[in-house]
């Protein structure tokens, strides 16, 4: 449950990052008020003109351990690091392939909560481990929590 929270929280991360709203609108809208959207057709959310130029790298936030959602009762603040940002698409013959087949009908839409991409995203190459003191002054050391180095990954 904690490694889920801790996802959750690096995609929404990601998703105001990079400005990828149909990501973050998929997370939001899991209530089933509104039908998802189609994973197929991703929906831009309006974005800053610096965000649209930055290229993938490695991003960090100031946050409260409580914040990461990995259950630990903590009032201190970590500088959290994740990786966001563009990049780089050409389209492969797979992707020209794919998206001709998805257009036909010739293969079935992905189900409820399956996204299909084919474009390259910025993720994390290696990772660092985050130590804090807790609320009963007892330290904890939590593997891999922050993004160290980061890179285009398709």
């Amino acid at each position: 449950d904690a490694m889920r929270s801790l996802l959750k929280l690096a995609v929404i991360l990601y998703c105001v990052q990079s400005g990828d709203g149909h990501w973050l609108r998929s997370l939001i809208d899991a209530s089933g008020s509104r039908p998802p959207p189609d994973p197929v057709a991703p929906v831009r959310l309006r974005r800053r003109r610096s965000a649209e130029a930055s290229p993938c790298g490695l991003r960090s936030v100031l946050l409260q351990v409580r914040d990461l959602g990995l259950g630990y009762d903590s009032d201190e603040t970590v500088l959290f690091k994740y990786c966001g940002g563009t990049c780089p698409h050409a389209s492969s013959n797979h992707d020209l392939a794919l998206s001709n087949l998805l257009l036909s009908g010739a293969l079935p839409r992905p189900a409820p909560g399956e996204l299909w991409h084919s474009a390259p995203c910025c993720r994390p190459t290696r990772h660092e481990d985050i130590a804090f003191l807790d609320n009963s002054h007892r330290w904890h050391k939590v593997e891999k929590l922050s993004a160290a180095g980061c890179s285009c990954l398709d």
